[in-house]
């Protein structure tokens, strides 16, 4: 058998050395490339916990309360005093009119005679009339005004004997009468002198004999021989009237669509009876009357009668 010569062997254990190494760094390089793929892994997330339970009858979460509701508020009255109204009742016919403005609304004073049925203008416009006070049926089938007249707007005292076809002016009962100061509406005028209204827009102010009625800040007042108002228990109160020996409210009520009427009398008005209700705009102007054992409701373009 023929030998290899000396330096062929030496080439290849040499080239069988370097096999060995680069397999050894083969090996080197896969190994830090797999523990560099592992250090590089995200850390693992804990895991869901879990729930717990308790035997027996499952528990149920507790209910959320509902709010409570609340009522929404009624709006107080709303309207200009130009739209204040007014309403009387006499044996021989009704009466009612709207306040107007000097200068700005022309006022309207109205006559019926078939119950509300039908109403006749008899607003004296040919007399100035600027602005309408009050207005109160006598006499069965005539009337009496407190206007402010003219381009002065001067305060008088009008009556009609002619069922409102004719007026004329009686400073007597001007001299007699109860009414707001036309220069300043927080005084009311008395033959006895001025008296303090206990707010700065009081309204429906009514007078009777030595009996006066208004409402001030959503109450009804009374005036005593003291001078001095009295609140009468009624909040939201949008009207008063008086008749001979009571004094009724009309007030904006949770139980009523609309107002409800009570009726105040006895001793300092002390005695409260419910009339009944009114299906009326509660924000809107309103009059009351009261003729027998019937209370007439004047609201809008309707008439409403209560027993």
């Amino acid at each position: 058998m023929a030998r290899r010569p000396p330096g062929v062997r030496t080439s290849a254990r040499w080239l069988a050395g370097v096999a060995v190494a680069v397999v050894a760094v083969a090996a080197i390089v896969l190994a830090v490339m797999a523990l560099q793929h592992v250090a590089s892994r995200p850390a693992a997330t804990d895991p869901e916990p879990v729930p717990s339970f308790t035997f027996g009858s499952p528990a149920t979460p507790e209910p959320t309360p509902a709010p409570s509701a609340t009522p929404a508020p009624v709006p107080g009255p709303t309207y200009p005093p130009a739209e204040e109204r007014f309403l009387s009742v006499g044996s021989g016919g009704m009466w009612r009119g709207v306040a107007g403005e000097c200068g700005v609304i022309a006022p309207l004073i109205q006559r019926s005679t078939d119950g509300g049925q039908t109403w006749t203008d008899v607003t004296p416009l040919y007399r100035g009339i600027g602005q309408l006070i009050s207005l109160d049926a006598f006499a069965g089938t005539e009337a009496e005004a407190l206007a402010r007249m003219g381009d002065e707007c001067e305060t008088e005292a009008l009556r009609t004997f002619t069922q409102g076809r004719f007026w004329e002016p009686y400073p007597e009962v001007l001299a007699a009468s109860r009414y707001l100061d036309p220069g300043d509406p927080t005084v009311l005028v008395t033959p006895q002198g001025p008296v303090e209204t206990p707010c700065t827009d009081p309204r429906s102010v009514r007078a009777s004999g030595a009996t006066v009625a208004l409402v001030c800040d959503d109450t009804a007042h009374v005036l005593g021989t003291d001078a001095q108002w009295t609140p009468l228990p009624t909040p939201d109160a949008a009207a008063v009237a008086i008749s001979a020996d009571a004094i009724l409210v009309a007030a904006r009520a949770g139980g009523c669509e609309g107002l409800a009427v009570t009726r105040f009398s006895g001793a300092g008005f002390a005695d409260a009876a419910a009339v009944g209700c009114a299906s009326v705009d509660p924000a809107a102007a309103v009059a009351l009357a009261t003729s027998g054992d019937t209370t007439f409701v004047w609201s809008g373009a309707s008439l409403t009668r209560l027993r």
